[in-house]
């Protein structure tokens, strides 16, 4: 199965699936609806989208910025490090699944409601969307990296973050990346599994 679908696809699905310490119903294809809809849909399209985004937009270039009260919600809520700490000393690794989840549905939606493809007339806010998109996956991808390690240092990579630059008190920190800084290229993370 791990060469089949890869390790980090089947740490994140067992976590996920099989709350600490009880047994868990699990089978092939819920693996896959799995890596479908969690990894490749929500998680890797959320990657795709923003750094082609940038790419395209901003030369692959960590963009000024100028936060509203929009990007500032969404950026503070993951910035609760006393709930997620709960989660782990508590060793409620479902609702820390949950958590993440949450995080990349609003990301997503985020992304989508700003709409920086209608805003090529106003660059500073087209921008602030690109560099908000961008925090938030380093945000969720720290989170992601006790859970699929190698993935999430293939993210984190973009940023020139190594493994041992990896710091959960920077979640707090919402201009972690540097305007003007590379974003390094990225590959697709996820392939979506063939029915």
């Amino acid at each position: 199965i791990i060469s089949i679908y890869g390790l980090d696809s089947l740490r994140y699905y067992l976590l996920k699936e099989v709350s600490f310490g009880n047994d868990g119903n699990i089978s092939e294809e819920k693996l896959e609806n799995c890596i479908n809809s969690d990894l490749a849909n929500n998680y890797g399209n959320l990657c795709q989208r923003v750094f082609s985004f940038a790419e395209k937009n901003c030369s692959s270039i960590i963009p000024k910025h100028e936060f509203n009260n929009e990007d500032l919600v969404i950026l503070n809520s993951i910035t609760d490090l006393d709930k997620i700490r709960y989660y782990v000393d508590n060793q409620d690794i479902n609702q820390y699944m949950n958590f993440i989840m949450e995080c990349l549905f609003a990301s997503n939606k985020y992304f989508n409601d700003q709409e920086p493809w209608k805003k090529k007339e106003d660059r500073l806010r087209l921008s602030t969307i690109v560099y908000t998109g961008i925090e938030l996956i380093r945000k969720i991808t720290i989170l992601l990296y006790p859970v699929i390690p190698q993935t999430s240092l293939k993210v984190l990579n973009t940023f020139d973050i190594n493994e041992d630059k990896i710091d959960f008190s920077s979640l707090k920190n919402n201009e972690v990346l540097k305007e003007g800084s590379k974003i390094n290229k990225l590959n697709i993370l996820f392939k979506k599994v063939e029915k």
